[in-house]
């Protein structure tokens, strides 16, 4: 065999390929991270009933989130667990889509549901948007803006999360799944899902390999790689 490479190509191959398996690295090692986390968290659910607060006369509080991957809007009403104590915020259902479907708070009912309950911080992370408190609108989670938006006082306050969430299709609303909730924990989770960071991992490793072979059949073409003599 007999290989003459390019000297500047074969650099900045080097380079790339390098770059490439890193970033397959990379998300295989957030594959497995993730797996680890799905084992070790803890689980909190229990059987909540809340009372939701219908003499409300506004819209539920709509925070933007992922599910499964896919952009959401999280749709939240005030209530109040076993119909006393102070108010807590409700995740109610999901919208799949970019864009928000306003729901009446006094369109909803009763809540029960397999739920964690604990206090999310203000600092959950956001996802680049500015609030719209006039719109029901959140990119970063504020229990005690959202309260005061409704009319209450403005306080922090605890959130029902229940252990799976209703996904209802923008432009369908008839049309519903059911989908693990990456939300329902204390702990700011990345609502993407391991298998996501395992396909990331496949498609880094697979460019890899592709430069690889675009690389070979260059220099093939050019002369300059020969298996025989």
């Amino acid at each position: 065999m007999t290989f003459r490479p390019l000297p500047v190509m074969t650099v900045l191959a080097i380079i790339s390929l390098g770059i490439l398996i890193w970033l397959g690295n990379w998300q295989y090692g957030r594959y497995e991270e993730k797996l680890g986390q799905e084992k070790t968290v803890p689980t909190q659910f229990r059987d909540v009933a809340v009372e939701i607060d219908t003499s409300n006369a506004g819209m539920a509080q709509q925070v933007y989130g992922i599910v499964d991957g896919e952009a959401v809007w999280r749709r939240y009403v005030p209530g109040r667990i076993d119909g006393q104590g102070p108010i807590v915020l409700v995740l109610w259902d999901a919208i799949s889509g970019t864009q928000p479907v306003p729901l009446a708070i006094a369109d909803t009912g009763a809540f029960e549901r397999r739920s964690n309950v604990f206090m999310r911080p203000a600092s959950e992370q956001g996802f680049g948007g500015t609030n719209q408190p006039s719109e029901n609108i959140w990119y970063r989670y504020d229990s005690a803006a959202m309260l005061a938006n409704l009319g209450y006082e403005a306080q922090p306050a605890q959130v029902v999360e229940p252990d799976t969430i209703t996904l209802r299709l923008a432009s369908d609303l008839t049309r519903t799944r059911q989908a693990e909730n990456p939300y329902a924990t204390a702990e700011v989770r990345d609502p993407l899902p391991p298998q996501r960071h395992f396909g990331y991992a496949l498609t880094w490793w697979g460019l890899a390999i592709a430069l690889i072979a675009i690389y070979a059949a260059f220099h093939h073409a050019r002369g300059r790689l020969r298996f025989r003599g």
